[in-house]
């Protein structure tokens, strides 16, 4: 496949879900976004499910280099994590509710597999520096790192809660708050 009709694909498909999900997405909204065939489509993906995993994979490789870009920086502790929590305010900015709500609750046996890896790789990736700071004697001593890890794992739950849901105008702007409170509530206090 041409490098421009892969990007093609993926350009429709990423613009595609962010705004609707994935559930609501389908190869014809797909191909008719990147107005290309669905041959051409099916040429190079056996289905909706393989081209939404090579987007995602793709966000969290940037995601890994992006954190491993913020705490290399020689910049004060707190400055690292106001960087990490605009990052993250900003990686969830275009992403719909629906987006957010498919990924949790996915349906497809094979995609909630993967999701459930991603959730997990993503939870490894923030305990890494978690667990360096925490050694550095930036984050909290009495916060035990399995309660940390737990909190990783459910956060998205927290994201979908209706009730938190209902007192904030968007779902980023709950995503920025519990992500705010999780940073700020294990940080050492000088």
């Amino acid at each position: 496949m041409k490098e421009a009709t892969h990007k093609k694909l993926l350009e429709a498909t990423r613009k595609l879900i962010w705004k609707q999900g994935v559930n609501k997405t389908t190869v014809d909204h797909i191909c008719e976004a990147a107005d290309l065939s669905k041959m051409t489509f099916y040429r190079a993906y056996e289905n909706k499910f393989d081209i939404i995993k090579e987007i995602l994979d793709e966000n969290y490789a940037k995601m890994a280099i992006d954190y491993e870009q913020i705490f290399s920086k020689n910049i004060p502790f707190i400055e690292k994590i106001m960087e990490i929590i605009y990052h993250n305010m900003e990686s969830v900015k275009e992403i719909s509710p629906e987006l957010i709500r498919d990924i949790i609750r996915q349906d497809n046996p094979q995609m909630k597999e993967y999701m459930r890896e991603k959730v997990e790789s993503h939870r490894d990736l923030s305990m890494k520096y978690i667990i360096i700071e925490q050694k550095k004697g930036n984050f909290r001593d009495d916060v035990k790192l399995e309660f940390i890890s737990f909190f990783l794992e459910h956060i998205n739950e927290l994201i979908l809660d209706d009730r938190l849901n209902s007192i904030y105008e968007s779902t980023d702007e709950l995503a920025n708050q519990l992500t705010k409170m999780f940073y700020f509530g294990i940080l050492r206090r000088n």
